[in-house]
């Protein structure tokens, strides 16, 4: 990726996340980030083009956390590892991460069908395994439940609470899970 290619998807992400992509042009992402536009429809074809080179991006970040995931073996501290990563995700790379959130309730994504990423799908049925191993009677609920808690979690995070809120919503998260 070149350097020009590099500053405009930067650019269109904190756009993207500050005004939706719904209502940010293109010709605003070309002047903020001080190129033309033609450049950017050369790059990137059009603004859905620029937003699927942003969305496969977040695949590649989630694939490696997913990995990260993948590589402990004690079950419950998947499902720690998995309960910790929006935490990391938004302290990490905010914008991207508020975006990526933000997506399902913007209009051209709204009414879209969740295909998951093959990562994901890795990581629920470590997940899965490892609540059966656990000895629940629903393992398949389980991780449906913890995805839910995951999605309001990101939600809250999305609002920047203070830390003390993310310190003790996390403690009590995984206190559900005990070691």
């Amino acid at each position: 990726m070149t350097e020009k290619q590099e500053l405009i998807l930067v650019t269109a992400l904190r756009l993207f996340a500050e005004k939706g992509f719904d209502t940010t042009p293109t010709s605003l992402i070309a002047k903020e980030a001080g190129v033309s536009e033609g450049l950017i429809f050369r790059h990137f074809t059009n603004k859905d083009g620029l937003m699927d080179a942003i969305v496969a991006m977040s695949e590649e970040r989630l694939s490696a956390n997913a990995e990260r995931i993948l590589q402990l073996s004690n079950p419950v501290d998947q499902i720690h590892a998995t309960l910790e990563l929006p935490v990391q995700l938004f302290q990490e790379e905010r914008e991207f991460w508020m975006l990526q959130f933000s997506l399902k309730w913007q209009k051209k994504y709204k009414n879209q069908t969740y295909t998951p990423s093959p990562a994901h799908l890795k990581v629920i049925q470590a997940l899965t395994d490892g609540f059966r191993a656990l000895g629940y009677a629903q393992p398949e609920q389980e991780v449906k439940i913890l995805m839910m808690l995951l999605d309001g979690f990101s939600h809250q995070l999305a609002l920047s609470p203070s830390p003390e809120y993310i310190e003790t919503t996390l403690a009590f998260l995984k206190s559900k899970y005990p070691n």
